[in-house]
């Protein structure tokens, strides 16, 4: 996931899926606005399991960008671990650029999918093992001005390793 405040240019990065958000107003209500990507039938329809791996990875299928608007970063409200979230300060030109690429991997604004603060949109690409939730977070911080390796990020340990090494903010 990419959490971007909204209003701020301190990002938040999550380990597990892809990454971002940032600080707001200090001593004001914090609000994130969070992307993501994954496949459709996997995170939508439940078509999960052994199967579901293969199909995810192997053929191409429709991808959904994920947009909710949430009081805490995914980070803190998954009960799901591994969890890590990485922030790192961008320029005003980053931010807007990695949401000028945000919206422009939305094929249709009409969401195919609404779960509590989330809608679900089709994504312009299809999602296969060379383009995952890791690779889209990985393009987003490159659009970001962040030096970002498309490679390093097949895995969830590898694009981690990447982003530890470019020494986040605490």
């Amino acid at each position: 996931m990419i959490a971007l405040p909204v209003e701020a240019s301190v990002l938040h990065v999550r380990g597990d899926h892809g990454v971002i958000g940032t600080d707001g107003v200090p001593g004001g209500p914090r609000v994130y606005e969070e992307w993501g990507y994954a496949e459709r039938a996997w995170y939508l329809e439940k078509r999960q399991g052994f199967t579901g791996v293969l199909r995810a990875l192997l053929w191409p299928t429709e991808g959904v960008v994920e947009v909710g608007i949430h009081e805490s970063i995914w980070a803190e409200r998954t009960q799901k671990p591994p969890v890590e979230a990485f922030r790192f300060q961008i320029s005003e030109a980053g931010c807007r650029s990695l949401r000028s690429y945000l919206r422009a991997t939305i094929a249709s604004e009409e969401p195919v999918g609404i779960v509590g603060n989330s809608r679900f949109c089709v994504a312009r690409t299809s999602y296969h093992l060379f383009h995952h939730c890791h690779h889209y977070t990985a393009k987003g911080l490159r659009e970001a001005g962040l030096p970002v390796s498309m490679w390093g990020a097949l895995t969830r340990d590898s694009f981690a390793r990447q982003l530890r090494r470019m020494r986040p903010l605490s």
